[in-house]
């Protein structure tokens, strides 16, 4: 083989190397950037068709994460960290949570009680992906939009 070929082939191996790497840097944002209270509410219709009536809300701070989820009398409290920002994406890791009224457990749809089980799991990853201006909890399907406040953008 000859060298110019040789040398050609380094040359297009580093330039694939290099504009990997600089697509790499450019998709990858710092967890930071989510800082901020996320929040959702709505009504979940059970399968016996009763309503229950949901809030959820986040708060992002300095690489953590603390949520409270009130889905009709029960309320859960989780806290953990937040492991990355790469192409829009978070990955939450639970490592305390609380459950409140959970004795009503046999009251409540399978669903329902997977989430609330489901993200009370120390060392549980929830995944959030970007969904327009909101953020979509993959594992439990639980939207969360960044709250607004006056005088806000």
């Amino acid at each position: 083989m000859k060298r110019s070929h040789l040398f050609a082939g380094s040359a297009l191996l580093s330039l694939g190397l290099l504009a990997g790497m600089a697509a790499t840097w450019l998709s990858y944002r710092s967890a930071s950037e989510f800082d901020g209270r996320y929040h959702s509410s709505g009504q979940l219709v059970l399968a016996d068709g009763r309503s229950l009536r949901l809030e959820h809300s986040l708060l992002l701070r300095d690489g953590h994460f603390y949520a409270v989820t009130r889905q009709g009398d029960t309320v859960q409290k989780t806290s953990g960290s937040v492991e990355s920002g790469f192409l829009g994406h978070l990955r939450l890791r639970v490592e305390k949570s609380e459950l409140a009224e959970l004795q009503q457990a046999a009251q409540l749809d399978n669903e329902l009680l997977f989430n609330l089980l489901y993200g009370s799991e120390n060392d549980s990853l929830l995944n959030l992906q970007p969904h327009g201006d909101c953020l979509l909890a993959e594992e439990t399907r639980q939207l969360y939009c960044a709250e607004r406040f006056a005088g806000e953008p």
